[in-house]
């Protein structure tokens, strides 16, 4: 998600916080040179990728995910697609299509189709909007009986039981009750309302890890480099930052395949 952009050991967080009290910035420092160095001094506390770890969702499952959550894809085509993968995929993805779908199923089907649209109308919102509609959407399911149903059924009865939700199936829940959880009623009122508060890129990408559409481009606009070359120009530019190897041989494995000329290789 490039929302996290170090990877420090809990026990370095001391020290790190030690380090960071003592930066001082005079006024003639501009803001991004300021930013630049305390991403340097964070890199400075980075403890490295655990080897006894691996990666929570491996290739294989990554390339499920996608294929399963295609935009296409409407709830019931989701729950088959799932389904589908579970019955003809290896141990490991098998395992993550079981348990997604298991935990899809028992969730509120009013909750889900909500969540999914959201998940798709959100990727054309900017900052403010997503803040706005994040804040419509909650206060609509506080006020929704599954909510009540929910927080009862799990923690307040003894012993706990399944909820009893107000729909049971996906069809039942129209596309007008679903659209109804988007409707701007609320306006919530924003700290910040510069020019700077309705970014649809985050402006500090930077200091994360290479973005996928990033790695996209740059294979798509040099056909002839190799991985090696890939993932060295990248190490290069993050400045040796940990994670970048990882994360661009991960997305190269996943999206490219060798081109024609045995050169290189192509974007799928």
């Amino acid at each position: 998600s490039g929302i996290a952009t170090h990877y420090l050991h809990s026990s370095s967080l001391p020290d790190l916080e030690a380090r960071l009290a003592e930066l001082n910035f005079g006024d003639e420092v501009s803001y991004n040179t300021r930013l630049s160095i305390i991403n340097d001094t964070i890199e400075e506390f980075t403890t490295g990728m655990p080897h006894d770890a691996p990666p929570h969702f491996s290739t294989n499952v990554r390339i499920a995910i996608d294929y399963c959550f295609q935009e296409v894809h409407n709830i019931d085509q989701i729950m088959e697609a799932l389904q589908q993968t579970e019955e003809t995929s290896p141990p490991d993805v098998q395992k993550w299509a079981a348990k997604t779908r298991e935990t899809i199923a028992q969730r509120s089907p009013t909750s889900i189709k909500v969540t999914l649209s959201q998940l798709r109308r959100g990727a054309q919102w900017n900052i403010a909007q997503t803040f706005q509609n994040e804040h419509n959407i909650a206060s609509k399911f506080m006020e929704h009986p599954d909510f009540v149903e929910g927080v009862s059924a799990r923690l307040i009865r003894k012993p706990a039981e399944k909820p009893q939700w107000s729909k049971t199936t996906f069809d039942e829940v129209s596309e007008s009750e679903v659209n109804s959880f988007f409707a701007d009623e609320l306006k919530l009122e924003l700290p910040n309302t510069g020019d700077d508060s309705s970014y649809t890129d985050y402006p500090h990408a930077w200091t994360g890890l290479p973005r996928e559409a990033e790695i996209e481009a740059f294979v798509k606009s040099n056909p002839r480099y190799d991985a090696e070359g890939v993932v060295n120009y990248f190490v290069r530019t993050k400045r040796g930052k940990m994670g970048v190897r990882e994360k661009v041989e991960e997305v190269l494995n996943r999206r490219t395949s060798p081109a024609d000329n045995k050169r290189g290789f192509s974007w799928n």
